[in-house]
């Protein structure tokens, strides 16, 4: 059955894809940027190791350095998803014509959350041919190339479209429409003279995964419409992560942004200049010791303007994207308006390092009632309104149909006591909680949890 499903989708994608297709672009300029864009196109694989199983993820890479170094989109390693310590066994697969693939053991170098990508690289020194991004202006109309993988199933056949630009996108990410259609997540995307000047980015009903059976046509049936321009992710080339230096993100400690709507703007004398007002400001962070206060209204941004959108909805995530770009330490100038027929006033606030992430945090996993645990990160107190050092536990993950679910055990759960004893972090949990079913296996697990603000005693009976 799998060979007679695998032949058919072969089939279906000999009558969706044509190798070179005739459009603006002559076939001869076509047929060499397929050859020679094709050696640059790999697969990245790894295994995500969760605690309910092992999951093996693929997706498309490009080559872009000549020694081994790979980009991929960042949405197949999603920090918000996939703990650090859960991704392992990183391999590079080189497709071949006439051979199986090429499997070549790698090392993940990191993400980099300010261009939406992540870097793999071999283990061993390449010498590969690689692809590199230049910045290049772009009109409506003008002809884009793109060539990219298919799916596992087909063999990582690379294959070509052709597109023209529709439209040049501002927002919260930089975008280009084109008319038609682009090859799969993540292939890059060339001019007609052949310059490497974007990448295909992810956006819903497009899958960036290459070996999952039931998303493997989607970017054959519904090809993806959106690029990103190169301008958008060259900063990562500048400033790579490694595995011993992650990318540091800054950030001043101010979570709720809101962009002026046209009535507020025009009673502040604003109208026709984008504009954003300050929400809630933690206490004791950047812009708090700086100066900035809630209702405080951000006009420039280091004596510009601030960038523009097509809606004022994307202001916020357009300033926040601007500030991601910086690094921690650097000092920034906010020009607000407290008071309407009042003067701008200058707040210079200097940039502050992002807390620890629930990605990085620790975790241990109760295997015998089915519950992971992590440690209480900076935004877990933020949420629940507690002292940045309040102490206990997350519940991480709940394993379907255990002990811990029938027990009312929630995700997110914030665990204060077991058994009567105040939890004060994951070691510790651990400790006390071996050392329990180990004298008493058969007795029930009482845990005090807080939930949605509000104490909840949880009792799990274990599997007797």
């Amino acid at each position: 059955m799998r060979n007679i499903r695998a032949s058919s989708i072969l089939l279906f994608l000999a009558s969706m894809v044509v190798p070179i297709s005739r459009g603006a672009v002559a076939p001869d300029i076509a047929q060499k940027l397929y050859a020679d864009v094709t050696p640059s196109l790999v697969a990245v694989q790894y295994v995500f190791q969760s605690e309910l199983g092992r999951h093996e993820l693929i997706v498309a890479g490009v080559v872009v350095s000549d020694e081994g170094l790979v980009m991929a989109p960042i949405a197949a390693f999603n920090p918000q998803i996939i703990p650090d310590e859960q991704m392992k066994e990183f391999k590079i697969i080189v497709p071949r014509e006439n051979e199986d693939p090429q499997e070549l053991d790698a090392v993940f170098q990191g993400r980099d959350e300010r261009t939406n990508l992540a870097f793999v690289k071999t283990k061993e020194p390449q010498k590969w041919k690689s692809i590199h991004f230049d910045e290049s202006p772009l009109q409506v109309d003008d002809p884009v190339l793109t060539v990219g993988l298919l799916p596992q199933v087909a063999g990582y056949k690379s294959y070509f479209m052709e597109s023209r630009v529709a439209a040049l996108l501002r927002g919260e990410e930089p975008q280009v429409l084109v008319q038609s259609g682009l090859a799969a997540v993540g292939s890059p995307v060339f001019n007609a003279r052949g310059q490497a000047i974007g990448l295909v980015s992810f956006s819903p009903g497009q899958s960036f995964l290459l070996n999952n059976s039931a998303e493997a046509l989607a970017s054959i049936q519904s090809p993806a419409r959106f690029f990103v321009p190169a301008r958008d992710f060259l900063l990562s080339f500048q400033d790579l992560p490694t595995p011993e230096k992650p990318i540091a993100l800054p950030w001043i400690g101010v979570p709720q942004l809101a962009g002026l709507n046209k009535d507020v703007a025009e009673a502040f004398d604003l109208k026709n200049q984008p504009a954003i007002q300050v929400g809630e400001v933690i206490h004791d962070t950047p812009a708090e010791q700086a100066g900035l206060k809630q209702g405080d209204i951000i006009v420039k941004f280091n004596g510009q303007p601030l960038e523009r959108g097509d809606e004022v909805t994307e202001l916020p995530n357009i300033f926040r994207r601007q500030l991601l770009r910086m690094k921690p330490g650097q000092e920034i100038t906010l020009s607000v308006l407290r008071h309407k027929d009042e003067p701008l006033k200058d707040i210079k606030i200097k940039l502050g390092e992002q807390p620890k992430r629930a990605n990085l945090a620790k975790r241990w996993f109760a295997d015998d009632l089915g519950f992971a645990v992590r440690e209480v990160v900076f935004l877990d107190t933020y949420a629940r309104k507690l002292k940045a050092n309040a102490k206990g536990v997350i519940v991480a993950l709940i394993r379907p149909q255990s002990s811990a679910e029938s027990g009312g055990l929630h995700h997110n759960d914030l665990i204060q006591s077991l058994n009567g004893e105040p939890v004060t972090d994951v070691d510790e949990f651990r400790k006390a909680y071996e050392a329990l079913r180990m004298d008493k296996p058969k007795d029930v697990i009482v845990l005090v949890v807080l939930r949605e603000g509000r104490e909840d005693t949880i009792k799990i009976e274990p599997p007797q």
